[in-house]
């Protein structure tokens, strides 16, 4: 059974996502990159594109993300996105 993590997302002008998670994948500056709990810590540069993630209920969400950064700790995944286009 995959580790769950905590995911927010934020953007300037709200808080768009708090959930519970088991994966993510991130547009990052240098191409697409995924976590799992327990993932080691790192801070990332983030591009315009999808990110997918996995909630504990096994479903794949997709969220439009334009850039910002993405903090990763072993039980956590805060995306500071510079704009999340309302879906």
């Amino acid at each position: 059974m995959p580790s769950e993590f905590s995911l927010a997302v934020v953007a300037p002008d709200r808080e768009v996502l708090e959930i519970s998670a088991t994966s993510v994948i991130l547009p990052g500056a240098l191409g697409y990159f995924g976590v799992y709990g327990g993932h080691e810590p790192m801070i990332v540069a983030l591009s315009e594109g999808n990110m997918t993630y996995v909630e504990t209920n096994g479903f794949p969400k997709e969220l439009s993300i334009r850039g910002g950064f993405a903090e990763v700790t072993q039980t956590r995944v805060t995306v500071l996105a510079d704009s999340v286009p309302i879906q």
